[in-house]
């Protein structure tokens, strides 16, 4: 597994930008024959992702616009379509025409991997594992965290999905872009008034997260974490003066900062209490 650091969150570099994509992949000169997705994968597939009326969708390799078009007649989404083919862009456009949803949707004729993605909140692929693969960087430079990925029959090697779901002899894979949280965090201890200062030490790969609390100057190991987008979670235990403590810290992540709140049972401290963490280490 490919560790993310704040250093090196991006640093998972393209190595091929110009090679033979077709179909429903890229190409200079397509010549691979596209393979439309079934349309009930399709539409399962924008189910799972929770496509609705706030999203951009960006189906990188697009083929005849049908990810496009559906979440766009159906889902009330905004859809971008990328493809080489020009054949297949006008295919396109002319199918958004027929949907009525051509107000709704863009089709551009390029390369997916010098396409600006930025504004995606989610992202449709049927492409093949080795260009999954390839296109990983660009997911994880230009997508914010929370952003849906999901890919029909292909993985993403080691980037393991959220979800898998097997769909008439095939899978669709499903992930969550992560926020970066490797560091290490300082916020104000939830106990003795807030007076003191608590330290939070996470690792990860890509969703995976694993680290270490200091409170009360005992170190602990992180419970029951997950990291879903910029939502992020965990639990701690311990012991203070006899009595048996559990904290539930929830925050969303933006940037350098943590912010939520704490549950905690047990103690003289029980209770919600409001949560902020700073990154000083990256």
């Amino acid at each position: 597994m490919r560790k993310i650091r704040r250093s090196g969150f991006l640093l998972i570099f393209l190595m091929v930008l110009g090679f033979s994509i077709t179909g429903h992949a890229q190409t200079k000169v397509p010549d691979v024959h596209f393979e439309p997705t079934p349309m009930e994968v399709v539409e399962a597939m924008l189910r799972k992702a929770r496509v609705n009326q706030n999203d951009v969708v960006y189906d990188l390799g697009c083929g005849d616009g049908r990810f496009v078009i559906m979440a766009a007649k159906q889902f009330g989404a905004r859809g971008v379509g990328v493809d080489i083919d020009p054949v297949r862009i006008k295919e396109s456009k002319e199918n958004a025409q027929k949907a009525n949803v051509a107000h709704r949707t863009t089709f551009i004729q390029g390369d997916l991997f010098k396409t600006d993605i930025r504004e995606a909140t989610v992202v449709t692929l049927y492409l093949l594992n080795e260009l999954n693969y390839q296109l990983r960087p660009k997911l994880f430079t230009e997508l914010r965290p929370g952003t849906r990925i999901i890919s029909y029959t292909f993985d993403m090697a080691d980037w393991e999905p959220d979800e898998m779901v097997q769909v008439g002899g095939r899978f669709y894979y499903y992930w969550v872009i992560p926020a970066n949280v490797t560091g290490t965090w300082h916020f104000k201890s939830v106990s003795f008034g807030g007076e003191l200062q608590d330290q939070l030490v996470l690792n990860q790969e890509f969703q995976e997260i694993r680290g270490r609390v200091t409170v009360h100057g005992h170190e602990i190991r992180i419970r029951d974490q997950r990291l879903r987008g910029d939502q992020l979670s965990f639990s701690v235990r311990y012991n203070f003066e006899g009595q048996n403590i559990a904290m539930k810290f929830n925050g969303r992540v933006i940037g350098d900062i943590i912010e939520g709140t704490v549950e905690i049972q047990g103690g003289p401290w029980a209770g919600t209490k409001p949560w902020k963490a700073q990154r000083v280490k990256q």
